[in-house]
């Protein structure tokens, strides 16, 4: 029964804000006093249930509490999926995982926060990747430094695509949007300079050696809704979130910035970036992370833990209502991918933007 009433407060993290035990930068009462109970009783009862992340006994048990750090407002996506995977470090650990919402200076508050802390496996942060590549370059307040960080887990990673309307522009392809583009001007949704898919359409555009311009917003479905309605001729947008407009028929995704094809998208094969002659490769990412100097025994089996727990009946349901498909890369993949992230926008920068 104890065991349910942590469950509830997951599930209801998926469906709504509140989940179980978190605390909140502007101290507003979230969850009450009767959640964080429940979370505490569910994380010292049926932790070994049949269900339950199936992680060997390692050397590391934590004595307290585990806070993460999440620099998104509580409900959204990277709260979600942080709540979902702390509920498998929960019931593996058999200790409260609480998350603390600390939003601001893209991510650079709650990394500040976390570095305050003695470096401890119990302290821990989710970061996305702009952290340590773009925000830093637009933002020069922003100083952060991913040598101060231990790198624990990935969670999530995804790629961007290029999308047109054909029904409205008539191009299909990149290479009709290329033509395009050599006689007309290019307009094309994007977020706000220092943002993702603007940086990505700009160096895009500008090593295709094309005239282009963008149309910004504050979201990518903001951008694929003026691609709907003709507004631009073509958006750039992480595949997840282009996903429903490329169903509907409103969308036709003609490029990856990847090093591969995509093949996510049913009737689609994406071509990659790279074979069309461009190298501008970049993935989202987010990640867990801890203070350089926390003990890397326990790091690893942290890790161990969220990848035990995403292969359990529980996570993949819990995953499956949120739309989020786990991607648990070691630390040191996800170090590299986000120093040659970093690498590239630096260069892309000093190039469009400096």
């Amino acid at each position: 029964m104890k065991r349910r009433n942590l469950m509830a407060l997951v599930l209801a993290g998926v469906m709504a804000a509140s989940v179980m035990g978190c605390a909140s930068q502007s101290g507003a009462k979230n969850p009450s006093e009767t959640q964080k109970e429940a979370a505490k009783e569910g994380a010292s009862d049926e932790s070994g249930a049949a269900d339950s992340a199936a992680v060997p006994a390692g050397s590391w048990k934590p004595d307290h509490d585990i806070t993460i750090r999440v620099p998104n407002a509580a409900g959204g996506t990277m709260d979600t999926i942080t709540r979902i995977l702390g509920q498998g470090i929960q019931q593996s650990t058999g200790t409260t995982v609480m998350i603390n919402n600390l939003t601001g200076a893209s991510g650079a508050i709650a990394a500040n926060d976390l570095l305050a802390k003695d470096a401890d496996p119990c302290e821990l942060m989710t970061s996305g990747i702009a952290l340590f590549t773009l925000a830093p370059l637009f933002n020069q307040d922003i100083k952060v430094s991913l040598d101060d960080f231990a790198i624990v887990s990935g969670m999530v990673s995804e790629d961007f695509v290029l999308c047109v309307n054909p029904e409205k522009s008539g191009i299909h392809n990149w290479e009709e949007l290329k033509a395009y583009g050599e006689k007309e001007r290019i307009l094309f949704g994007s977020n706000t300079p220092g943002g993702t898919t603007h940086m990505l359409g700009t160096a895009l555009f500008g090593e295709a050696g094309l005239n282009a311009e963008a149309v910004t917003s504050d979201g990518t479905n903001k951008d694929m809704l003026a691609l709907t309605s003709g507004d631009v001729v073509c958006a750039i947008g992480n595949a997840s979130a282009c996903q429903q407009f490329i169903e509907e028929g409103t969308a036709v995704p003609i490029v990856v910035f990847s090093a591969d094809a995509y093949e996510g998208f049913e009737g689609f094969t994406v071509p990659s970036v790279v074979d069309l002659g461009y190298d501008i490769q970049f993935k989202s990412c987010n990640f867990l992370m801890a203070k350089k100097g926390a003990d890397q025994a326990a790091l690893d089996q942290i890790h161990d833990m969220i990848q035990a727990y995403t292969e359990t009946e529980e996570c993949k349901k819990l995953a499956e209502s949120a739309k989020y498909v786990p991607d648990i890369a070691d630390g040191e993949t996800v170090r590299a991918m986000i120093e040659d992230s970093a690498k590239m926008c630096q260069e892309i920068y000093e190039k469009y933007y400096h």
